[in-house]
């Protein structure tokens, strides 16, 4: 039985959500979730305090190549993060980031610090370390993207001060992750990439979109995200059937 609004509005007492806004929120930032999916996505902005509505808190939907489907992922920024941190009364900014290069002066880690006060009243700092390898987005042939190339240390920095901080507030930030940590997550391991398809196959493709470029660009997007793919013809050859799937399911749905 499909969740209506009102029934998930009876349960969010605590965060200020009345139907309107819940059918919003699955029209728009929860574009294409489930019902379960949509529960979930509302029992986070509870559980966090973030609002929705600024894109403090986010529900994203990709391709996901080991899954073999699309899967929703609850993400905020950085500063979301803080936030959240922040309003516990017992959260510091650390010191600094530190760096780590290899040999050739190339980037390979980030170590964030953060502080937070224990019940006893005293401050300790608290660290993590987050790997080049484990965190950079690639394209599918395992270049770095261009935003990774010109800020790897923002990037990476992210990530690590992400991974203190849920360290340090597990029960707070359990379930949430930034976009930063996620995106490489969405991205198939070059080891993983397929023979593209032909020439054909993707005018089949093209075909079956039948002109419209807005759904042609917004399914250029996810594929980009999900592989790398700047036109059809860089799709990799497992994923043909799938995408096809998704076309006949838009299609269907108009």
């Amino acid at each position: 039985m499909a969740v209506q609004p009102n029934q998930l509005s009876c349960s969010m007492e605590a965060f200020p959500l009345d139907s309107n806004k819940i059918e919003l929120i699955k029209k728009t930032i929860c574009k294409g979730t489930t019902d379960d999916e949509l529960q979930l996505f509302i029992h986070a902005c509870k559980k966090t305090g973030l609002d929705p509505f600024m894109r403090q808190i986010f529900a994203v939907k990709r391709w996901d190549a080991s899954a073999k489907r699309e899967v929703m992922t609850i993400q905020t920024g950085i500063d979301g993060y803080r936030l959240i941190a922040d309003r516990t009364g017992k959260y510091a900014p650390g010191r600094d980031t530190e760096f780590g290069y290899d040999k050739e002066e190339r980037l390979r880690s980030a170590k964030a610090y953060i502080k937070k006060m224990t019940p006893d009243g005293q401050w300790h700092e608290i660290s993590a370390i987050a790997f080049w390898d484990e965190y950079v987005q690639t394209t599918r042939d395992g270049r770095p993207t261009i935003f990774w190339q010109k800020k790897g240390h923002i990037m990476l920095s992210k990530c690590a001060e992400a991974l203190a901080l849920r360290k340090t507030f597990p029960a707070e930030l359990s379930g949430i992750y930034t976009k930063e940590e996620m995106s490489q997550e969405m991205c198939p391991a070059p080891e993983e990439s397929s023979e593209t398809i032909s020439t054909s196959e993707a005018s089949e493709l093209q075909e079956m979109i039948n002109g419209d470029e807005e759904f042609e660009n917004k399914l250029l997007t996810r594929l980009k995200s999900a592989f790398g793919c700047a036109a059809f013809i860089d799709l990799p050859k497992d994923q043909f059937e799938n995408v096809k799937k998704v076309i006949r399911q838009y299609q269907e749905a108009k």
